[in-house]
Order: structure tokens, then C-alpha cells, then sequence
């Protein structure tokens, strides 16, 4: 039970992480050609 709630909260948090978060960051996520929106 308790591999199951680690489990569960290790996804949550990298899910936090990862996902974008500013309107921004979200028009670069959600754009077709993201190769000229990298940011590099």
C-alpha cells in the first residue's frame, strides 16, 4: 500500500514539474513549429 502511494506521488510531482505552466510557456507547448520557439 504504501509502494502504491509513493508511486502515485512521485507521478503527481513530476507532473508539477514538467507540465507548462505560463501562457507563454503554453503557446510554445501547444505550437505545431516549435523548433523556432526552443528558446535557444
Amino acid at each position: 500500500m504504501k509502494t502504491i502511494i509513493l508511486f502515485l506521488l512521485a507521478i503527481l510531482v513530476i507532473w508539477i514539474l514538467f507540465r507548462p505552466v505560463t501562457k507563454k510557456e503554453l503557446d510554445r507547448y501547444n505550437d505545431k513549429d516549435n523548433w523556432s520557439n526552443m528558446g535557444f
